[in-house]
């Protein structure tokens, strides 16, 4: 029995590869991609400003796309600047000095895209820069620090709208978000209503400065002049998948907060909680803090017919009891077989690319998916993104220039997300409830 268990498991493995590498990843519906003429097959050449511990993770999955080819890098800290150079390995050329050193390097001919990892004040004047200089942008959330940078980017981005402007939120460009929105959208989780979402860690949040009189710029995240504190760094990520999930953007939000545990001079929140109304009554509760990391991070997203728990890497599914009683059909359209609907009302079932396209599948197509499910209920089989969304999101970047690809965060993602940002800490700052201008009919 234990060698049968051990070929069905290897069995179901390989089985499972290979329908990952037969349907590949799933199509990002996102806007059209912005270029008029893109050159498919060309290699893009590209700038870096910003080469700090942000930056430099990004660094090391660009230099595994060899769609693009790094040859500038920017920062106005050495030690910084030296470990990028270190970390793409492409030998760019280096601009560093004065904080507006990065337009010389904009004025590169033979530069077709810049990806921003600067603190967050620096973010809107250097996408704003690099459009007007011609470039193709990448910019890390939040897309901008103040309310009316958002009017002013969108306006740079009309006036040269064959531009790329991709923003770096990551769970755009993964594999089980996008299953998870096309299960909502089919109705797996009935009517959603509800996101719950909690980015919790135990420390200080600081980084190690030898030199007092470069706290600042390495510890940017602490100070208001620069930083957007935990709404910036981290509600962007999950606020974005609550709209989402509800297609919508917020219309209020109320939130409160405080430096009330790390007592070290600071001037951003080591907590905030916040609660995001959306239309029709849908809600999302968002908390942050710096002194308890149980929980960790994740988003859940519940409806009446079911609830999903998800985070990078990682999805569950499990549904509603009642869901079998208030619309079987519903329920049953996505989850075929007693089993498995028990089994998702207990204890929950693992998220899998294919379930997108399980709708025509045979009944031999149908059984392995389940089957799959219940080995990964009992830990016996682990289902891995193709690619980590960081890579993803990165060479979507590159096809969005090169091929014309959907891009898998818009303009319009970006904005709405910082809009979120913005009013949040709003809400936290002044303890009233803030809303969002109505737009125009």
């Amino acid at each position: 029995m234990k060698n049968k268990g051990v070929n069905r498991r290897d069995f179901l493995k390989t089985a499972a590869v290979a329908a990952v590498a037969a349907g590949g990843a799933l199509p990002v519906k996102a806007a059209p991609a912005l270029l008029s003429s893109p050159s498919p097959g060309s290699t893009v050449h590209y700038g870096f400003i910003g080469t700090g511990t942000e930056g430099c993770d990004l660094l090391k999955r660009l230099a595994t796309i060899p769609e693009g080819r790094c040859i500038a890098t920017c920062d106005i800290y050495a030690p910084n600047l030296k470990r990028g150079v270190e970390t793409i390995g492409s030998n760019p050329q280096t601009y560093t000095g004065s904080p507006t050193e990065y337009r010389r390097m904009l004025e590169r001919k033979d530069m077709d895209a810049v990806l921003i990892a600067t603190p967050l004040s620096m973010h809107a004047q250097m996408v704003i820069d690099a459009l007007n200089a011609g470039k193709h942008v990448f910019v890390e959330k939040t897309m901008y620090f103040k309310e009316e940078e958002g009017d002013q980017i969108r306006k740079a981005a009309e006036a040269n709208s064959k531009q790329v402007v991709q923003i770096g939120l990551q769970r755009r460009s993964s594999v089980l978000y996008n299953v998870a929105m096309q299960m909502i959208r089919k109705g797996a989780l009935g009517k959603v209503m509800f996101v719950r979402a909690q980015w919790h860690r135990n420390n200080n949040w600081r980084r190690p400065v030898r030199d007092p009189k470069f706290e600042r710029l390495i510890n940017w995240r602490m100070y208001r002049e620069y930083s957007g504190g935990l709404m910036a760094e981290l509600a962007s990520h999950q606020v974005d998948i609550a709209n989402w999930a509800f297609g919508a953007e917020p219309v209020s939000v109320m939130g409160t907060g405080g430096i009330d545990y790390w007592k070290d001079g600071r001037e951003v929140c080591d907590n905030v909680e916040v609660i995001f109304r959306y239309p029709e009554g849908r809600k999302m509760i968002f908390s942050s803090i710096l002194y308890n990391a149980h929980f960790g991070f994740d988003e859940q997203i519940m409806g009446d017919h079911g609830t999903l728990i998800i985070t990078i890497g990682k999805g569950m599914y499990f549904r509603e009891a009642a869901a079998k009683v208030s619309n079987g059909k519903a329920a049953e359209n996505w989850w075929a077989g007693a089993t498995v609907a028990e089994q998702a009302e207990q204890k929950g079932f693992p998220l899998f690319p294919d379930e997108a396209q399980r709708g025509n599948q045979g009944f031999l197509d149908r059984e392995l998916l389940y089957a799959r499910r219940w080995l990964a209920s009992m830990g016996i089989y682990e289902y891995e993104e193709p690619h980590e969304p960081y890579y993803m999101e990165l060479s979507n970047f590159m096809a969005s220039i090169r091929d014309g690809k959907p891009i898998a965060c818009p303009l319009d993602v970006g904005m709405a997300d910082a809009h979120a940002v913005i009013y949040g800490n709003r809400a936290v700052d002044t303890g009233n409830t803030v809303y969002w201008p109505k737009k125009e009919a």
